[in-house]
């Protein structure tokens, strides 16, 4: 299933072909502010320790089962099965409503969540995740509307009468090239005790560049993407947090080749990685390695990821 075209894949839950937003003036709204540096932190390898293997397979054009095995020391090992479910589907691309799940069969935690365009502009979405203790259940859900030029978010994150963070954020493009936007945060940890934050956001993007930088009374992050070779893509990231007066800074690149890729970092925690990933000819099987050394404490992290996927959902796109 060939899916050039499609939008980049923005949650693992869904196979590369969901199409989260369905179009809405794609070339001058900006976005959401959440994505607003996603460009530079999507080259940054996603590390994980020991084994895992993954599963999909679509059982109808709008039913997909998954599976998930991992054998870890610093996550959750276990085995999971879910599945997506989607009530349209046009020429390939699932349509919403649509609801994805997964459990684990020996501890009974479970996540589920909900993607809904009501209309072309709006989104509504909801995540639920019930931990295997005695936890309380984890909720966020999320309102937003895209205009021609505009994005207004609403997140909900655990909103409960005693504890709960709300954020309410708005980007609009301003020009061609410029986006400019904030974010009000809400948070209380009980009825009478209530903190506000103001942040603000601007980025700058061309068709081979992008500088994008949040400013607020906690911290700075700026990031800077860059299309160096047709194959070849770099980012720099820095971060500063006022309530550590620590900085990161991080360098981060990703090398396209036809059927593989290989993503690296280095941050001046003197931790260095990357991840080599690549599909198997005439196999529905795709294999993923990383590595990861902190020079300072000279301690690291090795894993090994299997992805066996007979439909081909995530055939053109390997992560």
């Amino acid at each position: 299933m060939k899916c050039d075209w499609c939008p980049p894949k923005l949650n693992a839950e869904f196979p590369p072909c969901f199409q989260i937003y369905r179009g809405v003036n794609k070339g001058a709204n900006p976005g959401n502010i959440h994505h607003l540096h996603y460009l530079a932190s999507r080259l940054k390898p996603e590390f994980f320790d020991g084994l895992v293997l993954d599963y999909k397979h679509r059982l109808a054009p709008n039913k997909i089962i998954t599976a998930n095995w991992i054998l870890s020391h610093n996550q959750p090992a276990g085995f999971r099965f879910g599945g997506t479910y989607v009530s349209r589907i046009h020429e390939n691309i699932l349509q919403t409503p649509t609801i994805h799940a997964n459990i684990n069969p020996s501890t009974m935690s479970t996540n589920v969540g909900i993607v809904y365009f009501p209309f072309r502009c709006l989104r509504i979405e909801a995540d639920l995740q019930r931990a295997a203790d005695d936890a309380p259940l984890q909720t966020q859900s999320t309102i937003e509307y895209r205009g021609g030029l505009t994005t207004l978010t609403l997140d909900m994150y655990n909103v409960r009468a005693e504890t709960g963070r709300t954020t309410l954020s708005f980007l609009r493009s301003v020009s061609e090239h410029l986006a400019l936007g904030g974010e009000w945060l809400l948070e209380w940890t009980d009825p009478t005790s209530i903190m506000t934050d103001t942040a603000f956001a601007a980025r700058y993007k061309l068709h081979d560049f992008s500088l994008a930088s949040t400013i607020s009374r906690q911290g700075i992050d700026v990031s800077f993407w860059s299309q160096v070779h047709p194959k070849i893509q770099m980012a720099t990231m820095w971060a500063w947090q006022r309530k550590t007066s620590k900085s990161v800074g991080t360098i981060c690149y990703k090398w396209d080749f036809e059927d593989a890729y290989v993503k690296g970092m280095f941050d001046s925690n003197l931790s260095v990685g990357f991840t080599y990933a690549r599909t198997v000819s005439h196999l529905p099987v795709s294999v993923a390695m990383n590595l990861l050394i902190n020079l300072h404490t000279n301690r690291f992290i090795f894993g090994l990821k299997f992805s066996l996927d007979p439909s081909g959902l995530q055939r053109d796109k390997i992560y």
